[in-house]
């Protein structure tokens, strides 16, 4: 009886896959035109491509009222990107961070976190605290860009950065696979929502459990690839600013979307677990980079292991 929704469910899981793989590969070239840094690609560009899962899943589900699942994979698949993302990346390879990242960009991650917990002290995220928080998300995203096109132009001269920009962008096939990949994402988003609702109802599995441990997981495939392969190649900017910027987007653009449809309602344990949770594991990972400009392998495992004990608890708490 469950095998065709755990067919749909592998597809819908292949397709947000494929579709924010394509948006990544090509938006990430086309970033290029505007002069900015590789970090910042990473929070911008690569950002956007690599949260319409989650946009998408949060939209699909604020439309269905399934409110538990949006706020379970708001939390689950931030917590996911910093703990096991940040962690398997520096296991792989140590990540060295941009002293402008962490100067400029990491507060924000760590305000996101802290304004998110706040927010839901009273239980619910209205429209008004919606309205709020993608205001602020649209800030983050042009505060972000602002300050790296100031930096790239001090750093190598207003010609060598227009040079750039002429030899880097390139439209016609790119925007095709970006619409192809906004196609693949949205359609993914649908049949892996409704596959998951009908597996989570057959086996009993609260919402809450589903939003933390499934769908946070499959929809965080773009960054884990997005991050890892950046941390082989030793260019951990574009991953550490992807998990930034989609950890900061996550909170305001996906929920804050998601509340805008219609207002959010929190589970008071959230208060008690997975929120302060949040918090911790942005700081703890706020406090290692802080140390020397690195994450090291040393530091990645204990984030690994971190998102291990949080991810089992889960499952006792919500399962």
């Amino acid at each position: 009886m469950l095998v065709l929704p755990i067919v749909v469910a592998v597809i819908g899981i292949a397709a947000l896959w494929k579709g924010a793989d394509l948006l990544i590969s090509s938006a990430s070239s086309m970033a290029a035109k505007f002069g900015v840094s590789t970090a910042v690609v990473g929070i911008t560009v690569v950002t956007l491509g690599s949260i319409a899962p989650e946009l998408s899943i949060a939209v699909t589900s604020s439309a269905s009222s399934a409110n538990d699942l949006i706020i379970g994979n708001a939390l689950g698949s931030s917590i996911l990107k910093i703990g096991l993302v940040l962690g398997l990346a520096a296991v792989v390879s140590p990540l060295a961070i941009q002293a402008s990242t962490l100067r400029h960009e990491f507060p924000w991650l760590i305000a996101a976190a802290l304004l998110a917990y706040l927010l839901a002290f009273d239980l619910t995220i209205s429209r008004a605290d919606a309205a709020f928080l993608i205001v602020v998300g649209i800030a983050f995203q042009w505060y972000s860009v602002w300050v790296s096109k100031r930096e790239v132009i001090e750093e190598i001269g207003k010609r060598k950065a227009k040079k750039r920009q002429h030899e880097t962008f390139r439209t016609g096939y790119a925007w095709l696979k970006v619409l192809f990949g906004i196609v693949l994402v949205v359609l993914g988003a649908k049949f892996f929502v409704a596959s998951s609702l009908t597996i989570a109802q057959a086996l009993h599995i609260p919402q809450l459990l589903v939003g933390i441990v499934i769908i946070a997981m499959g929809a965080s495939v773009p960054e884990l690839v997005v991050t890892v392969m950046s941390s082989a190649r030793h260019v951990p900017s574009l991953g550490i600013g992807n998990v930034i910027g989609s950890n900061v987007m996550n909170i305001h653009l996906v929920a804050g979307i998601a509340a805008l449809i219609h207002p959010l309602t929190i589970h008071p344990d959230l208060l008690r677990f997975d929120f302060p949770m949040f918090v911790f594991f942005t700081l703890l990972v706020s406090v290692m980079f802080k140390s020397n400009h690195k994450l090291s392998r040393l530091e990645g495992g204990v984030l690994v292991v971190g998102y291990m004990v949080y991810l089992a608890y889960s499952i006792r708490l919500w399962g």
